[in-house]
């Protein structure tokens, strides 16, 4: 069970979004770049800013440790907003300036695929492909079913969040750019709180449910957009 475990997971968080990016790139011309940006974003402000700077220089901050060990409701606030700040910012950021040509909810969907995709692979499908080979059962079966469970619902989800701030841009309306803020640092905010003291499978359930809700908006903006009113 451990192996299928771990083959499900490498397949939601690997050999799906590199599988999206290239139909992706196959059916429309140019649609590379978007993707290429949205990698790109979660990388740079991510990846290289947001978590050196956790890693690296608040935790030698007393008021951090502080916030750490007695205040859970404010550090996962802290880590939620901290995590949709440097995201979101990231991505009005870069689309703003280097896809000033590419502002469609097409466009907006290729962005997420690849910020989100890039994101399952670095924080998810590497360890599982790690783990498949070298036998580390560092986790369970149920650990590993969940976990690509759980990249399949945030490729969406940060496939939704590309949607609304490509909105923002597009449309010059920071409303939608604040709603994907405020979305994100709640959704992390309670799956960071939530995750010691509710079962594995519920947490799965909610995020599973947000992925759903996400998928009937990019829908409709994906619908307006090829049949305009």
């Amino acid at each position: 069970m451990y192996i299928l475990g771990s083959i499900f997971t490498i397949i939601c968080a690997v050999v799906l979004p590199i599988t999206l990016a290239v139909i992706f790139c196959v059916r429309k011309k140019e649609i590379w770049k978007p993707i290429l940006f949205g990698a790109l974003t979660f990388s740079f402000f991510q990846v290289l800013i947001r978590a050196p700077l956790l890693l690296a220089i608040l935790p030698y901050q007393a008021w951090y440790m502080l916030l750490q060990s007695t205040q859970p409701v404010l550090y996962a606030l802290f880590l939620g907003g901290t995590a949709a700040f440097f995201e979101e910012g990231g991505r009005y950021i870069v689309m703003s300036i280097f896809l000033k040509k590419q502002r469609s909810t097409s466009d907006g969907i290729a962005f997420g695929v690849g910020h989100g995709g890039i994101e399952a692979i670095l924080f998810v499908g590497i360890n599982a492909i790690v783990s498949l080979v070298f036998s580390s059962f560092i986790t369970t079966s149920s650990e590993m079913f969940a976990g690509g469970i759980e990249r399949f619902s945030t490729l969406v989800i940060q496939i939704g969040f590309s949607v609304m701030v490509m909105k923002a841009v597009r449309e010059k309306n920071y409303l939608w750019l604040l709603l994907a803020f405020v979305i994100h640092t709640v959704i992390d905010f309670g799956t960071e709180l939530l995750k010691s003291s509710m079962s594995l499978w519920v947490m799965e359930a909610i995020i599973f449910a947000a992925a759903l809700l996400m998928t009937w908006f990019i829908y409709e903006e994906y619908k307006r957009e090829i049949k305009p009113f």
